[in-house]
C-alpha cells in the first residue's frame, strides 16, 4: 500500500493528473477513479481538467492516495456479470511495467534516457517542460 504520509505536491499533482485525464488509453476510466479517490467525478474534472475549483487539501490529499495506488497496481478493476466495473483492492501489489524511452535534459545537454518504468506512471516531465525549467 501507498506511503499514507507521501502527499503529492499541489503542482505536481494538478500537472500529473491532467496527463492522467488526457491519456485515452488508461485502464480506469475517470468515473471509477474519482470513486477510488472518494470525490465525485465532476468535482475531480473542475479541480483538475477545467481549474474551475481550487485544489483543496482535502481532494489533494485523496487524489494523490488514488493515483499512488493505481500507479503502483494496487487496485484492480473488475467487472459483474452485468458488464458493471468496479474497484477493488489486491491482497498484493501488481504494477505493470513497459519499456520507456524518453529525452532528458542533463547538464544543459538532451540525452536519450531508455529504461523500465510504471506503465501507467505520468510523473516525469516532458522535454519541453526540462528546458523551461518546471
Amino acid at each position: 500500500m501507498g506511503n499514507p504520509k507521501s502527499v503529492i505536491p499541489k503542482i505536481q499533482l494538478l500537472r500529473t493528473i491532467k496527463r492522467f485525464l488526457a491519456d485515452k488509453d488508461r485502464a480506469i476510466s475517470v468515473q471509477l477513479f474519482s470513486e477510488l479517490a472518494g470525490i465525485s467525478k465532476t468535482h475531480l474534472l473542475d479541480v483538475f481538467e477545467n481549474e474551475s475549483e481550487p485544489m483543496t487539501e482535502f481532494v489533494q490529499r485523496r487524489v494523490s492516495k488514488a493515483y499512488t495506488e493505481y500507479k503502483n497496481g494496487e487496485v484492480a478493476i473488475m467487472q459483474n456479470r452485468d458488464n458493471t466495473r468496479f474497484v477493488q483492492y489486491r491482497k498484493e501489489a501488481q504494477p505493470q511495467y513497459e519499456r520507456s524511452t524518453g529525452l532528458h535534459l542533463v547538464n544543459g545537454q538532451i540525452k536519450i534516457k531508455l529504461g523500465v518504468k510504471a506503465k501507467y506512471d505520468y510523473d516525469d516531465l516532458t522535454l519541453d517542460e526540462q528546458l523551461k525549467g518546471r
